[in-house]
Formats: structure tokens, C-alpha cells, sequence
């Protein structure tokens, strides 16, 4: 009975010794964010050396004007809720904004904004600048529209970007076919720019549907490849520690390093999608349908065609459309929907237009209308007898006789 009772406590000690203590899950998470940590540091900082080296330690801020401190030295303008809004160009056809700000050091900021936003963003628009090095010269980028707004303008590479910048200016060109809104002008020190890029709000997108960014033109590193090479770096760096026997193999590391980038990412946008909502509401709430239409960014278009609708006989007549850029033309046909609505960027051959058509001119200067003769002229010799019904600065509706 002893000899039993020995063997039985040998077996219980051996099966202790053979099972290794369970550590609790939360410290599967805590290595896991530890790993991830390990992986996403040395990137971040390696990625910030390059992109701008020697300068992304800096202690320089963001300097920030809004768009009332500018002053229009060219052009018809108004300062309203703190932008400054240009209405109309001055000879020869420019609009001139000018600010004169405490001296800073251009290579400090290698990335700046100017928050422009129009209902017709077809304006050419460039950023200048002088500097304290250079005063009797004149530095000029050109700045792009992206959707109704403008996009942010990396000026690292530019050779004329450095020294003391004393005044910088904008200045809109001709054709400006609906106001200019200044909203506010930024430039931006490294940090600010990766916070801007992957914190930052963003106003809706043709690809907001489908992701984030899709459309801007970035200067640094975008979230979603940063986070899938910081993940596989932390996977080599796990590896390399198993291989080691610093840590045990555990596919639940594996799996919890996977899941906090991809949570990561999708928290960041979730939080820009809630951002949308906010602007979708402040737009729209509470408006009713013509007024939504109103507020939207063919808000403008919207009122020109529910004129021109109200011209428009019952009996559904022909209505054709023309204008040269392809969302301007679209965006009319819909509204002008349901009539018999046909569309394109040039007129067609006299020959194919029939008496009683309604045709719809937005904004060709190619295109001629006589009034004392009532003729519409066009192309090489192309004339059309028609009737004047609504001018709207450079829109017109008529009707063929």
C-alpha cells in the first residue's frame, strides 16, 4: 500500500510539472500591443528622417491666417464670416489677394493650404511669394482643385521654397465663372502634416464611398500601407524572438497583432465617417427638398435649371444641352429630368435642330447669339434662327424657331 501510494504521488508530481501555468488572456493583448509598439516606433521615426531630414524635430508650430486678415489689392470682393470671398476679376482678368505676415522660415514648412473652395472650380489659381533674400522677385506654384476645394502643396523639392518669406499672395485668373471663397491659409510643419494626413477631416469625395483620401495628393505616408508594414515588421520582430526562445510560439499573438492594426484602421474610419455625418447634417438637416438641392455644390446649377424648367412647355419638347465640361452638362440633363433631354460639349450642325427645340448653352464663348436678328451663331459660318427666353450671365435658353 506505501509503494502504491508513492507511485500515485510521483504521477501527480510529474503531470504538475508537465503542464506550464496558464498565463491569463489579457497579457496575450498587452504583448501583443508591445509587439505592435516595437514595429510601429523605429518606422515611424525612420519614415519621418526620410521624408524630411533634419527638420522634423523642429520646434516650429503651424501658422495659420484666416481668410479676412488677406487683402484683395485686385479684383471685386467682400469679407464675410471671417473669408474673403471674390466676386470679380479686375483687368486683365486677374483677382489679386495679398497678405504681409511676421517673417518665417520657409524651410520650416514644407507643406501649405490654401483653403479655397467655389461652386465652379474651374478657376486657375496660383500661390505666390516673396522672400527677404530675393524681395525685388516674384515666386509663383501653381495650386489644384480637387472636387470644389483645393489641395494641399508640398514645397520641400521646391528650390525657391527657403530663406525668409515677407508677403505671399493668391491670384485667381480668368475665367471665373462663380465667387471664390478664401477660407482660411495654413502652413504646415512635419508633425502637422502626418496628424493632418491621418487624423485630420476630410470634406466628402468622389471615393469617399469607397475609402478615405482617395482623391488628395498626400506628402506623407498614407495609414493604411504605414500599418501594413508596421504589422509585418512586428511579425519578423516576433519571429526572430521565438527563434530566439525569448518568447513562446503562440498563434494567438499572431492572430491579436492582426486584429489591433486592422481595428486601428477602422476606428480612424469610423471617426472620419462621423465627421461626414456632422457636415451632411450641418448642410442638409431640416431643409426642405428644393433647399437641399440648393445647398449642395450644384446648388447654383440647381436654381439655373429650375428656371429654365419653368419656361418649359408640358408637352415634353426636345431640350438639348450644351457645355464643354462633362459634370456641368450631366448634372443639368438630371436636372432638367424628366424632359426629352439630350447632351454634349458642341453644338451640332444646324441641319439637325428642329423647330420647337429648346436648346440649353452654359457657359461657351465660342458660341454667338445675335439678338436684334435673333440668330445663333457658331462654329464655321453655323447660324440658327431662335428666340432669346432667359441670359444668365454667360447661360442662355432658346428656342428654335
Amino acid at each position: 500500500m506505501p509503494i502504491e501510494q508513492a507511485a500515485h504521488d510521483m504521477s501527480a508530481e510529474t503531470q504538475t510539472l508537465s503542464t506550464p501555468a496558464q498565463r491569463p488572456p489579457h497579457g496575450k493583448w498587452w504583448a501583443a500591443i508591445l509587439l505592435l509598439a516595437l514595429g510601429f516606433l523605429p518606422l515611424f521615426f525612420a519614415s519621418l528622417q526620410y521624408c524630411w531630414p533634419g527638420q522634423w524635430w523642429g520646434s516650429a508650430s503651424t501658422l495659420t491666417w484666416q481668410g479676412e486678415a488677406l487683402t484683395l489689392a485686385k479684383g471685386q470682393g467682400h469679407n464675410v464670416q471671417g473669408e474673403l470671398r471674390i466676386d470679380g476679376l479686375a483687368e486683365p482678368g486677374v483677382a489679386l489677394a495679398t497678405l504681409t505676415p511676421p517673417a518665417f522660415r520657409a524651410e520650416h514648412y514644407p507643406a501649405m493650404h490654401w483653403s479655397v473652395s467655389s461652386a465652379r472650380p474651374d478657376t486657375k489659381m496660383e500661390f505666390l511669394w516673396r522672400t527677404a533674400e530675393h524681395p525685388e522677385r516674384i515666386f509663383a506654384r501653381d495650386l489644384e482643385w480637387i472636387g470644389n476645394s483645393t489641395a494641399a502643396l508640398s514645397m520641400a523639392e521646391d528650390a525657391n521654397w527657403h530663406g525668409q518669406v515677407i508677403e505671399f499672395m493668391l491670384i485667381a485668373h480668368a475665367p471665373l465663372h462663380a465667387p471664390l471663397s478664401i477660407h482660411a491659409v495654413k502652413f504646415e510643419p512635419p508633425l502637422a502634416i502626418v496628424w493632418r494626413e491621418w487624423f485630420g477631416a476630410e470634406p466628402w469625395l468622389g471615393t469617399s464611398i469607397h475609402f478615405m483620401g482617395g482623391n488628395e495628393s498626400r506628402l506623407w505616408l498614407a495609414p493604411l500601407p504605414f500599418a501594413a508594414a508596421a504589422l509585418m515588421l512586428t511579425l519578423i520582430v516576433y519571429a526572430v524572438l521565438v527563434w530566439r526562445k525569448i518568447l513562446a510560439s503562440d498563434f494567438r499573438i499572431i492572430w491579436a497583432l492582426v486584429f489591433i492594426a486592422w481595428f486601428a484602421l477602422d476606428m480612424r474610419w469610423q471617426v472620419d465617417l462621423w465627421h461626414k455625418l456632422g457636415l451632411t447634417q450641418q448642410r442638409y438637416a431640416g431643409k426642405s427638398w428644393e433647399a437641399k438641392h440648393l445647398a449642395a455644390e450644384d446648388g447654383p446649377l440647381f436654381g439655373l435649371m429650375q428656371k429654365i424648367k419653368a419656361l418649359l412647355p408640358p408637352t415634353g419638347p426636345r431640350v438639348l444641352v450644351f457645355a464643354d465640361a462633362e459634370y456641368i452638362r450631366g448634372r443639368a440633363a438630371y436636372h432638367l429630368y424628366p424632359f426629352n433631354v439630350l447632351n454634349g460639349a458642341d453644338l451640332l450642325s444646324a441641319g439637325q435642330f428642329k423647330s420647337g427645340d429648346f436648346i440649353v448653352i452654359l457657359g461657351k464663348d465660342e458660341v454667338e447669339f445675335d439678338p436684334a436678328q435673333h440668330l445663333l451663331k457658331w462654329g464655321a459660318g453655323q447660324q440658327l434662327s431662335a428666340d432669346l427666353l432667359l441670359l444668365a450671365e454667360n447661360n442662355v435658353l432658346l428656342k428654335v424657331r
